[in-house]
């Protein structure tokens, strides 16, 4: 998804333009097991707590494009607790991978405008 909300050691990262991202965040929070969540980079956010595991790359209209892969796990001695008060259940273990590449750092919202632009169409692409 492009909205997402990444809770780490040092604080928060989220992306959220309504409904989508809130999930999101209570995915990471609720979830009954594990979970892998991916999501592109925002402009002006710091994914720096994240390591560098490797790129994908894509062609897109013709042209090869590499996105790095950021990866981010939440270590068990990481997670907050996050249920109820009731619960039995401990947090989900989430890891969290983030693309980046220009094109999606470029961008001034979540999801890019206008929806039929060859430019939103080639960053849906990758």
């Amino acid at each position: 998804s492009l909205e997402h909300v990444i809770e780490h050691r040092d604080g928060r990262e989220k992306a959220i333009a309504g409904g989508l991202g809130k999930v999101a965040g209570l995915l990471c929070r609720y979830h009954p097991g594990d979970l892998v969540c991916v999501t592109a980079c925002m402009p002006g956010k710091d994914y720096s707590f994240a390591t560098k595991v490797g790129s994908v790359r894509a062609v897109v209209s013709g042209t090869a494009l590499a996105c790095d892969v950021l990866r981010y796990e939440v270590a068990p001695g990481e997670r907050r607790p996050r249920r109820e008060p009731d619960s039995s259940s401990d947090p989900p273990c989430v890891s969290h991978y983030v693309l980046d590449h220009p094109m999606f750092r470029a961008r001034s919202e979540i999801y890019p405008a206008p929806q039929t632009s060859r430019r939103t169409l080639e960053f849906y692409s990758l």
